[in-house]
């Protein structure tokens, strides 16, 4: 019978009907292989190259990632397996997904192919579609404007409502409280007014300590990061910059004290690579990284676009 027969006989008749073209019947022999575990990972490389040609990438992909992840690989064969799975990543568009593994190719094999090309092109790719989301700078100004003319309306809105409020309570009934914590409740209502300078207190305070964490500056850039087995990938907007770490606001689900690459998308110019960074935070949507290691070139073009960026 067919299903006794054993994972190696199956491969090698995949292979033969490969190589008169017949993929349909090569990709059930080489499917019947990946059941055998001798024969797991190259049956799996064989059915994603069947798949690829037969124009399903999309199962493709997953079946180029199983070769990965069941098959004992040379470092050779890996960067190769890694090539084509993310030559089928961009045919499908996922461009992003495709530069993350065209970067595991490149550091395993810095001069492999045309890697370095398809880095770049992706990469600037990536950068334009970033900046095809700004908003028109006449758009900015009406913004702008706007909030000028809505934020004093805004302050004597909540400095009414706190006042509102304080009358109010003067009128409940609450007898589980007491007369005392009422009055309690109304006088802190009542210091509404008195709000405004103790908020500017707190900011001075934050704005003392920023300053000494190493000048961070609020900067809106595109950044890429992945962990080095890849686990973890994604992309994000990097709010705030300093020269030992950023806040990152992405969708990604990433565990606290996970060591990422990440790459950041200048405004201008050829992104920055981080080699290292930890996540130190984490809260919905977004987390903040210390920068562990970069190179020296790197930390001063970020010191200098902290620099620049930084107000005055």
């Amino acid at each position: 019978m067919a299903q006794d027969t054993p994972g190696a006989d199956h491969y090698e008749r995949g292979l033969l009907m490969k190589k008169v073209q017949s993929f349909d019947s090569a990709l059930k022999e080489f499917q019947q292989a990946t059941k055998d575990p001798n024969q797991g990972g190259k049956a799996f490389a064989q059915v994603a190259l069947c798949l690829k040609t037969l124009n399903r990438p999309e199962e493709a992909v997953t079946a180029f990632r199983q070769a990965l992840d069941t098959g004992s690989w040379s470092t050779k064969e890996r960067v190769h397996i890694l090539y084509l799975l993310a030559q089928t990543l961009e045919s499908l568009g996922r461009d992003f997904e495709a530069l993350v593994v065209y970067r595991r190719v490149r550091r395993e094999d810095p001069t492999f192919q045309d890697v370095d090309a398809r880095i770049q092109e992706l990469s600037s790719n990536q950068l334009d579609s970033v900046t095809s989301l700004s908003v028109p700078a006449e758009q900015e100004g009406d913004v702008a404007t706007l909030w000028g003319e809505l934020k004093p309306q805004l302050g004597s809105l909540m400095s009414q409502t706190l006042q509102r409020l304080a009358s109010y309570t003067e009128t409940l009934e609450i007898p589980r409280w007491g007369t005392a914590a009422r009055g309690k409740l109304a006088s802190v209502l009542k210091r509404g007014n008195s709000l405004a300078p103790l908020n500017r207190s707190v900011q001075a305070k934050r704005g003392h300590r920023e300053k000494r964490r190493h000048g961070r500056v609020a900067v809106t850039l595109l950044s890429q990061f992945s962990s080095k087995g890849q686990v973890v990938a994604g992309e994000g907007e990097l709010r705030d910059l300093s020269p030992c770490g950023c806040r990152i606001s992405s969708p990604a689900g990433v565990p606290l004290g996970t060591t990422l690459e990440c790459w950041i998308y200048p405004q201008e110019g050829n992104p920055f690579t981080v080699e290292e960074a930890t996540v130190q935070w984490r809260r919905p949507r977004e987390f903040g990284l210390a920068f562990t290691k970069l190179r020296p070139s790197v930390q001063r073009q970020i010191a200098d676009m902290c620099k620049k960026l930084a107000p005055l």
